[in-house]
């Protein structure tokens, strides 16, 4: 989707070319079978979901930009899967130490694509393999260069919905208790109340079912109002809590392209408490 963005929107929010390199062939034969449609372009910018890719990634962008010029100089991405931003570096980036944390197959698939193109990884990379079901994220880190002194900033988009409460609150818990006071993440979450909705012809619940038809069901949210007292206990407090009519103020209101956040999609900024 976000190479997608790239080629075809305008103004393009992020330039990421490299999903027309990490997808292959025969997954995007799969995305047009389930869709029945033969443009996988069109499927992609037609999914529910897609604004809320395009939109997570920028505004996670800019929010690490603004913690660079603070002094932080590592970045962790949690879940990272084909994530590109090392890849990429944007300008502002080119001194950051970047922990990609994720599981030890999807990790290894990466580097057989970046190798299939002739691409060895970025310098500054850091792979951090790790089940994050069974090892916590800061034990991952542990065992990494990560220095858990330095002020860093964390992002995990994309991922807390198909976990439950429990499992993302210990997530979060890690984050604070791996970095100090100070300290940044951003976290994409589905709105709980997306979960309760019964409306099969609503377009997120016609996403929810397919994801789940894939064995990858939606299992948990957050209340947006409610956000920071759900968080008690983590070590973090909330700085900024974004729902879609925020997010599509902030990057979409004078786009022509119909370019929107997902109804129920949200993200939220945290700080490590002192």
């Amino acid at each position: 989707m976000r190479a997608v963005h790239t080629r075809l929107d305008s103004p393009a929010l992020i330039e990421d070319p490299w999903g027309d390199r990490l997808g292959f062939a025969g997954e995007r034969e799969a995305v047009q079978a389930r869709a029945g449609a033969p443009d996988l372009d069109a499927i992609l910018r037609a999914h529910p979901s897609y604004g809320t890719v395009i939109l997570r990634a920028r505004y996670t962008e800019d929010r690490l930009a603004d913690a660079v010029r603070e002094g932080v100089r590592q970045y962790v991405i949690v879940g990272a899967g084909m994530d590109s931003f090392a890849l990429r570096r944007p300008q502002f980036a080119h001194e950051l130490e970047i922990f990609e944390v994720d599981h030890p197959s999807t990790q290894e698939l990466k580097i057989e694509r970046l190798a299939a193109y002739g691409i060895a990884l970025p310098v500054g990379l850091h792979l951090v393999s790790a089940d994050l079901s069974e090892t916590r994220l800061d034990k991952a880190l542990a065992g990494s260069p990560f220095r858990r002194e330095l002020p860093s900033f964390f992002s995990w988009l994309g991922v807390t919905g198909y976990l439950t409460r429990e499992a993302n609150l210990e997530t979060l818990t890690a984050i604070a208790s791996c970095a100090p006071a100070g300290s940044e993440v951003v976290f994409s979450y589905l709105d709980e109340s997306l979960l309760e909705s019964g409306d099969a012809e609503d377009p997120m619940q016609k996403a929810r079912a397919q994801v789940a038809s894939l064995g990858e069901p939606w299992v948990s949210g957050f209340d947006p109002l409610r956000l920071q007292q759900q968080l008690q206990g983590t070590g973090l407090e909330i700085v900024e809590n974004l729902g879609p009519e925020a997010l599509g103020a902030r990057y979409c209101a004078a786009r022509s392209d119909g370019l929107h956040p997902s109804p129920g999609s949200h993200l939220a900024r945290a700080r490590v408490l002192a």
